[in-house]
């Protein structure tokens, strides 16, 4: 079951994002083609996000289609992706959206030891405003940004090597094109290494450091730029395919150019398991602690936590359910009188009516509890949809 993008922000620790994973690994994907499309109906009740009094409901169509092509020649590996997700409201014709993710990526093998990997993706998206800590109370439109990116990576070791290091760099463009949020324009510098070790047949430990450079938009007064440092030790382990994890702890350090704005240091951790219960069952948990740009004007960083658990179970060979949980907390640290606690509930179903076909039906509730009054929200959502898939 596809997760909205109005629910991504409290789930998305139960998902690796490609972009951030710098192992270079090929793909285990068979080459080929795939399609699928997803449409369906949703009701809202807070399409904004909103405090209770201006909330808004409506009901919107949506139609989220995949496409992606998978070749290879000898142990090189070509990939093309196109991810769309279009919505039409019923009553409120502005929160209309269509957003596409365009990406392409190239895994080299040029030796048995030596390996790269190239990037580009380019995005049209619209931000969930459940997600940020910046209050928009009279929106009537979707912060909706352009971003691309450009990636590339070497490696020294294959993947069932004893030991492997591997190098990312990848530089990010960001873009809002609405709501007059171009003091949040920025470009990223990233560069990531990471040091792996096998210290059994399925178990790795590995250190890795991260450090970006961002630059953003220079207001008259204001600056945002800021040095974004992570250096983590993790282990990641298989146990016959019954319990997977990643699990990394270290320390994180944002420190800003403009002296006025309050640096953040301290603890981080990320992490996911995977439990496979039986043939029927999986439930994958996940941690995270990292440092956020505010989007508040004029305010440096925040700290958020987050917390999130999924359960996947088979009834019957045809009807699946899945029920999610998250939670997490905005420690706003340029201001000691606002904490935002978060809570996010879904629960849906999935029925296979023939191969290709998938009947889906799910229920998602959301909710913010602000120490600021006017940043409290609730809201409910349900929809009914059918994916269609596609493959050679």
């Amino acid at each position: 079951m596809r997760i909205g993008n109005s629910n991504i922000f409290l789930f998305s620790a139960l998902a690796v994002a490609i972009s951030s994973s710098p192992g270079l690994a090929q793909s285990d994907e068979k080459p080929g083609l795939f399609a699928s499309a997803d449409i369906s109906i949703v009701h809202d009740d807070n399409i904004y996000r909103v405090t209770d009094d201006l909330a808004q409901s409506d009901t919107f169509l949506r139609l989220a289609p995949e496409l992606s092509a998978l070749g290879g020649i000898g142990k090189h590996r070509f990939q093309l992706s196109y991810t769309g997700d279009y919505a039409k409201f019923s009553d409120a014709s502005e929160a209309d959206y269509a957003d596409h993710d365009l990406r392409g990526r190239i895994d080299l093998e040029h030796s048995l030891r030596f390996s790269s990997r190239f990037e580009a993706g380019y995005q049209k998206d619209h931000e969930d405003p459940g997600s940020i800590n910046r209050l928009q109370l009279d929106m009537t439109e979707y912060n909706k940004y352009d971003q691309n990116f450009l990636l590339a990576g070497i490696a020294y070791g294959s993947e069932q090597a004893i030991g492997r290091l591997a190098f990312n760099y990848r530089r990010t463009d960001k873009d809002y094109t609405t709501n007059d949020l171009d003091y949040l324009d920025f470009v990223s510098d990233q560069l990531t290494g990471r040091f792996t070790y096998r210290i059994a047949p399925n178990t790795r430990v590995y250190a890795e450091a991260i450090i970006s450079e961002l630059n953003y938009t220079p207001r008259t007064t204001f600056e945002l730029d800021n040095t974004y440092k992570r250096y983590r030790a993790g282990i990641t382990w298989d146990f016959t395919g019954k319990l997977t994890g990643d699990v990394n702890v270290g320390y994180q350090d944002r420190d800003y150019e403009l002296d006025t704005l309050r640096d953040i240091d301290g603890l981080a951790y990320d992490g996911e398991i995977t439990w496979s219960v039986n043939t029927f069952t999986k439930v994958v948990g996940a941690v995270k602690r990292e440092s956020i740009d505010s989007s508040i004007e004029e305010t440096g960083g925040f700290l958020r936590t987050s917390y999130g658990i999924n359960l996947k179970h088979e009834l019957t060979e045809r009807l699946k359910i899945t029920a999610d949980a998250g939670y997490s907390k905005d420690e706003l640290v340029f201001t000691a009188s606002r904490e935002d606690k978060r809570h996010a509930y879904q629960f849906g179903l999935d029925y296979e009516l023939m191969r290709n076909i998938k009947l889906t039906a799910n229920y998602t509730y959301e909710e913010r509890d602000s120490t600021l009054s006017i940043a409290d929200y609730q809201a409910n959502s349900i929809g009914i949809g059918v994916i269609v898939s596609l493959d050679d």
